[in-house]
C-alpha cells in the first residue's frame, strides 16, 4: 500500500468515525502529541512553546499529512480498537518514531532525576550528532 492509499484510508477512517460521532480529530494535534508523550515517556514539563517547536519539527520532517493521519488513526484504534494490520504497523512506527525523536531532540536524559519531573527543553531535530550520551568536547 503506497501513501496515496494510507491517506485514502486514514481520512476514511477518521471521517467515518467523526460522523458515527464516536470520535472527532483532534482540536490540537499539539496537545494530543504531548499527551502522547507524557503517557509515553512519564511526567515531564516543558514549555508550550518549545513543545510546539518540537511537534513542528517532527511535523515538518514526517509530512504534515502522515502526522495527522498518525493522530486520527492512534485515536480510533484507542477508543474503539478499529484497524487492519497495516494501520496498526503504521501507528506503531510513528509512536516509536515520536519516541525516539524526543529523546534525542531534547535534554531528557540530562535533566531527568529519579522521582522528580525533570523540565525538558527542545535542543533542536535530527542534529548531526543528537547522542544525549555522545561526550561532549569543547573546541578551543
Amino acid at each position: 500500500m503506497n501513501r496515496r492509499h494510507f491517506l485514502i484510508l486514514a481520512a476514511t477512517a477518521v471521517s467515518a468515525a467523526a460522523v458515527a460521532g464516536t470520535v472527532k480529530m483532534p482540536d490540537d494535534p499539539y496537545a494530543y502529541i504531548g499527551a502522547l508523550l507524557s503517557e509515553f515517556v512519564g511526567d515531564f514539563t516543558m514549555d508550550a512553546e518549545q513543545q510546539r517547536q518540537f511537534v513542528e519539527a517532527f511535523s515538518n520532517h514526517y509530512g504534515n499529512d502522515k502526522v495527522m493521519g498518525f493522530v486520527g488513526l492512534h485515536r480510533i484504534r484507542r477508543s474503539m480498537s478499529l484497524g487492519t494490520a497495516y494501520t496498526h504497523t503504521k501507528v506503531d512506527l510513528y509512536e516509536r518514531r515520536l519516541i525516539s525523536d524526543f529523546m534525542t531532540s531534547t535534554d531528557f536524559f540530562r535533566q531527568y532525576q529519579a522521582g522528580a519531573a525533570p523540565h525538558v527543553s527542545f535542543t533542536g531535530f535530527k542534529q548531526p550528532c543528537s547522542n544525549p550520551f555522545a561526550r561532549q568536547t569543547q573546541t578551543t
